[in-house]
């Protein structure tokens, strides 16, 4: 444990909290937690877990654009055949990626490159705001708990602990939100 990761924890909370609630000032705080866990997860060895955190910065900076655009921020829904489009793009990424680090002996290079790969599709989803972002927020956070605890970042671990939870909590309130303005 160290400042550093406490910081990016909070920072990962306070985005997660405020995403579920809609407020654009999220993508700061998520921006600022991608930054800090650049260099986290690259001191750990984690090297695509790092890399993902620049695709995290590049799309929080396009979150906090496009929510900020938005009077009234609403949560569409994508057809079956998008997600399965999705799906099976992220799946052929994954094995392609995850090969590579293999190549290279990197710790759980599958499973790292699984959680990269579809944590870039859910934040792309989350910043148009589609509604089943939620649904790959909680196996992704499901999986990273388990790669973190492996890496001893318990922290980190916590992180998505929380994550999870509140990923059960957003998919729940946008479900609500999107029962009462049909």
């Amino acid at each position: 444990m160290s400042y550093l990761e406490l910081t990016g924890v909070v920072f990962g909370f306070l985005y997660l909290i405020l995403i579920i609630y809609k407020k654009p000032i999220a993508w700061f705080f998520g921006i600022i937690s991608a930054a800090l866990y650049c260099l986290i997860f690259f001191k750990s060895n984690l090297f695509f877990q790092s890399y993902l955190q620049l695709f995290y910065i590049v799309l929080g900076l396009y979150g906090w654009w496009n929510w900020g655009k938005q009077v009234k921020i609403q949560h569409p829904s994508w057809h079956l055949k998008k997600h399965l489009i999705g799906i099976f793009c992220c799946s052929a990424i994954t094995i392609i990626i995850g090969a590579e680090f293999n190549r290279e002996g990197q710790v759980l290079p599958y499973l790292d490159a699984l959680i990269s790969v579809f944590s870039v599709f859910a934040t792309y989803l989350t910043t148009k705001a589609i509604y089943e972002n939620w649904y790959y927020w909680i196996i992704v956070n499901l999986l990273s708990i388990v790669l973190f605890h492996s890496q001893q970042l318990y922290l980190t671990e916590l992180l998505f602990m929380g994550n999870l939870i509140l990923s059960f909590h957003g998919l729940f309130h946008w479900r609500k939100a999107r029962s009462l303005n049909p």
